[in-house]
């Protein structure tokens, strides 16, 4: 399946039999989302997403400034400093980004295993591994959209299911092959 112009994707291939689980795009606000499935595995989640905010002037700057670094590692600091690109309730809420045990209620949302800035598709962008607290496994890219690069918008893939996790990683990596920027 050809997907195309999603945010800052001019064009994507989705191999297999997937199907969008969105009703209407999933927009809400300037906020959208749209998500895939495999019709094998449901649990199975391939997402496109925006926020809806643009991100402010010093994380902008932060994200801009690495990724002019080239292809790395990030270190603790760098990955507190792009706590607001990565989402402060989501991926960015982590055991680096928060101090509280992980077993509290206020402990990180996200156990990040991976961080590194990385090329796709000749575009370098933030390449991010690990788990949700609820148990759902991640693995996504952050990259940055429009002129300014003030918009940052995700690619991503998840599950609650280790195996359809683990199943689907290639297939996942094999799409982001497929990426044609605008």
């Amino acid at each position: 399946m050809r997907l195309e112009n999603i945010g800052a994707i001019s064009r994507i291939d989705l191999a297999g039999n997937w199907h969008e689980k969105t009703e209407g795009g999933g927009k809400i606000g300037l906020r959208w989302e749209r998500i895939f499935s495999p019709n094998t595995a449901p649990t199975v989640e391939l997402g496109f997403s925006y926020r809806g905010m643009t991100l402010d002037e010093a994380s902008r700057k932060v994200f801009s400034f690495l990724r002019k670094q080239g292809e790395k590692d990030l270190s603790i600091e760098e990955i507190m400093a792009l706590k607001t690109v990565l989402g402060v309730a989501t991926t960015g809420d982590n055991q680096y980004t928060n101090s509280n045990p992980e077993t509290s209620l206020d402990g990180p949302l996200f156990h990040l295993d991976s961080i590194r800035l990385s090329p796709v598709a000749n575009k370098l962008v933030l390449r991010v591994e690990g788990r949700f607290k609820n148990g759902r496994f991640y693995r996504g890219i952050y990259y940055p959209a429009g002129v300014e690069g003030r918009i940052v918008e995700e690619l991503f893939l998840q599950s609650l299911n280790p195996e359809h996790f683990q199943k689907y990683a290639q297939a996942y990596e094999d799409i982001l092959k497929s990426i044609v920027w605008r």
